[in-house]
């Protein structure tokens, strides 16, 4: 057992989150789209439709002292997006299609100070998507890959999901100057700008990974171990998605600090299941180089077969000395979860 457990919860997504119900439809014009992957729907593997990105508005970093970072520095920006679209999913929508906004928020990420705002629309009747954490975290993290690699200090993209759902980021420096909200604002009705500083980017194609010097990154193994079943199961992994991208944003924060102090929380899913959770690090300085979109992708991953568990512990690794030790129980007072590592 670990030696002891810590009541903090850094994450302010988990107030946030919340997953609606999901349904597709329309397709739209797009930017990229990422390779496929096979994900348990109702205990059944279905390929489902990635995630896609459009470059709205961008400014080149002419004259800035920092530009946007690449994605393994931007976990905090991506993991409270992300967090954000989950939130909004299955709203009614307002008469200008809006699903829900954010505020300006303020971010230091790796030295460098950010502001994003995010928000979310429909060219549908609903607010509803198919989305996936880990679908929507991989487009995140390869355009500001791409961004980071044009030199960009500010942008706002466009995210679909083949459907009518849409998520909006307007992400900048500090040192750009710029307003991430200016830069997204109405952008869903077409708006033109007058304004120079604006810019509309014509569609093109990314680039390739490897062409923009980037490696491709070594997956999280996760082992199962401990696991009970009772009468309370984990949701399928469709209603589990804000637990998913929470515990995520937990682990990163973790890592991030460096910190191997034990942390817990308790989450609800789509279904109104509630989850404790007990996660503490090991390893030298306890942190990963595993970025935000890895950790999501190796506990989406591993949700997806848990069906029949009541709790269980998970240990994750990624080839070096760091273990990732998570205990998750939908039965508490049957099964702590930090007893179950």
């Amino acid at each position: 057992m670990f030696k002891s457990i810590s009541d903090q919860f850094g994450s302010v997504l988990v107030s946030l989150l919340a997953m609606q119900g999901l349904c597709s439809a329309l397709a739209v014009e797009t930017k990229e789209t990422l390779n496929q992957s096979n994900e348990s729907d109702h205990g059944e593997l279905a390929v489902r439709t990635s995630d896609q990105y459009t470059i709205v508005h961008k400014w080149d970093g002419a004259g800035a002292t920092a530009i946007i970072g690449a994605a393994g520095t931007l976990g905090l920006v991506i993991t409270g997006a992300v967090g954000n679209y989950f939130s909004w999913l299955g709203n009614k929508p307002d008469a200008d299609k809006i699903c829900g906004k954010s505020a300006i928020i303020p971010v230091t990420e790796n030295g460098v100070g950010y502001k994003y705002y995010v928000y979310s629309y429909t060219t549908g009747s609903n607010c509803d998507s198919t989305q996936r954490a880990k679908t929507i975290t991989n487009a995140l993290s390869d355009a500001f890959d791409e961004l980071h690699s044009d030199g960009a200090n500010a942008v706002c993209l466009d995210f679909d999901h083949g459907g009518t759902w849409h998520g909006v980021i307007g992400l900048a420096t500090d040192a750009s100057g710029q307003d991430p909200k200016s830069a997204c604002s109405d952008h869903h009705k077409g708006a033109k700008r007058s304004n120079p500083g604006f810019p509309e980017l014509e569609t093109r194609s990314i680039a390739k990974r490897n062409e923009i010097g980037l490696v491709k990154r070594t997956a999280i193994s996760v082992s199962e171990s401990n696991k009970k079943s009772g009468s309370t199961k984990f949701s399928d992994s469709n209603k589990s998605q804000a637990v998913v991208i929470a515990i995520a944003d937990q682990i990163y924060q973790q890592s991030a600090a460096k910190s191997c102090d034990a942390v817990t929380g308790r989450l609800t899913d789509f279904n109104g299941k509630d989850y404790n959770y007990y996660y503490q690090a090991s390893g030298r300085n306890c942190d990963t180089t595993a970025e935000i979109k890895t950790i999501v992708s190796a506990l989406d991953d591993a949700w997806d077969g848990l069906g029949s568990t009541s709790a269980l512990c998970m240990t994750m690794s990624h080839g070096g000395t760091w273990r990732g030790h998570l205990g998750v129980s939908a039965m508490q007072a049957d099964y702590p979860a930090q007893k179950l590592c």
